[in-house]
């Protein structure tokens, strides 16, 4: 940014920004728990009853494991998200407070659809939550990498090449709904894709990497 020009207004700095959704982030992830529920059951029968109850939970637990990760992966998205902006404006703190509402919703579409997987319409407003936090986490990204000029002059060139994994989540998710159509309970599976699409990612752009610097060293 060139001396004379003067910086974006923080209404809101970037640190509290950052404190404000590391703390929703923590609740939300805190909070999935809470719906892994036991009912009541008398000391005496717990050795007959509790073994079959806790199979009865497996769709929720499973659903639990997915959200918990899921939203880890949306914090650690936007910490690399905002690692690199200097500069806050009024466009980025609205974008991460509609953010921010889509993760704090989480953890009740993940109870309603646990405790209703044979529901289409509980499973799909699982996945639609997690569609438009995704989309809105895309967005952000999409508004820093647009102003990086003011919001973070020091943005790396890796940061502005960040497409392929943006788009990986949003893509997931659909395929999840149109598999709820089908199977409201194989849906949740295609989550199960989302580390190794990643993993495919990353080895093609380190083979890459390591050809075009193989490419270089020919005379």
């Amino acid at each position: 940014m060139p001396e004379n020009a003067v910086p974006p207004l923080e209404k809101i700095g970037k640190s509290r920004l950052e404190a404000l959704s590391d703390g929703i982030f923590a609740f939300a992830m805190t909070l999935l728990v809470i719906s892994l529920a036991i009912p009541e059951i008398p000391y005496q029968q717990a050795p007959a009853i509790l073994p079959g109850k806790l199979a009865d939970m497996a769709p929720e637990f499973m659903l639990f494991v997915i959200a918990f990760f899921i939203l880890a992966g949306y914090w650690i998205s936007h910490h690399h998200i905002l690692e690199h902006v200097r500069y806050v404006d009024g466009v980025l703190v609205r974008i991460n407070i509609i953010l921010l509402f889509f993760i704090v919703l989480i953890p009740f579409t993940t109870s309603i659809s646990g405790d209703y997987t044979n529901v289409l319409e509980a499973v799909l407003f699982f996945h639609v939550n997690l569609l438009v936090a995704s989309l809105t986490l895309t967005g952000m990204w999409w508004y820093i990498r647009r102003h990086s000029a003011a919001l973070a002059p020091e943005i790396p060139v890796t940061y502005k090449r960040g497409a392929e994994k943006a788009i990986v989540m949003p893509g997931v998710i659909l395929l999840a709904i149109g598999v709820s159509f089908i199977n409201t309970h194989a849906s949740m599976w295609c989550y199960a894709l989302i580390p190794v699409i990643f993993f495919m990612i990353g080895a093609f752009l380190h083979l890459k990497a390591v050809k075009g610097s193989g490419d270089r060293r020919i005379p």
